[in-house]
């Protein structure tokens, strides 16, 4: 009888050494999640424009899906500037990796089958090709997709540009009122220009 419970009390020990590693390896793969997500949010500080609010930095749980930047025009305009890895440990900067190309695709095939499922009406896609952020006057190279589409009764144009900084896709999303063929809007271009002087320094 005394052996089963010397038996006892060695199985509790080692369950209790055991639990106790556990706890603190969770505690510390917790630390380091949240030390790197910190990093993260804190890499890239995006400017204040005139006619533009800036929102907060919005940060999700992994590298994978990075964090966003949000911006609201005075007049309505929505633009968004994610930050993300994709699952990727390598991703060459500007636009001529084939993972930027890959990713660009990605988002026009997802916003056709937003289409597809009813979300949008109408999608057209009107422009595919490499711009420059914020037209003549900027300096970062992107690729650019331009979409029109009809969004709870509203037509719009929604652009997508994309390009690779420091092993990230740059996504940048913006989302104004419908202009005449696609024509570029001065306020977007305002912006754009401004940011890509962030990854041009």
């Amino acid at each position: 009888m005394k052996g089963f419970e010397l038996r006892l009390i060695q199985e509790d020990k080692i369950m209790c050494r055991n639990l106790k590693y556990l706890v603190f390896s969770v505690v510390c793969s917790l630390f380091l999640m949240s030390t790197v997500i910190f990093a993260q949010s804190k890499s890239i500080v995006f400017p204040e424009v005139e006619g533009w609010e800036k929102g907060d930095v919005a940060t999700y749980p992994t590298a994978e899906l990075g964090y966003s930047v949000p911006y609201q025009s005075e007049t309505g305009g929505i633009v968004t500037v994610y930050v993300y890895n994709g699952g990727l440990s390598r991703i060459a900067d500007g636009i001529d990796d084939q993972n930027v190309k890959n990713e660009i695709k990605k988002a026009e095939n997802d916003i056709k089958a937003y289409g597809e499922a009813g979300y949008y009406q109408n999608v057209k896609l009107i422009k595919s090709e490499s711009v420059t952020l914020g037209g003549i006057s900027g300096t970062t190279k992107s690729l650019y997709s331009l979409f029109s589409f009809k969004v709870r009764g509203a037509e719009v144009d929604s652009e997508i540009y994309i390009f690779g900084y420091q092993n990230n896709f740059i996504k940048i999303r913006a989302t104004r009122a419908k202009g005449k063929n696609g024509a570029e809007n001065s306020e977007v271009n305002k912006l754009l220009t401004e940011i890509g002087k962030t990854f041009s320094k």
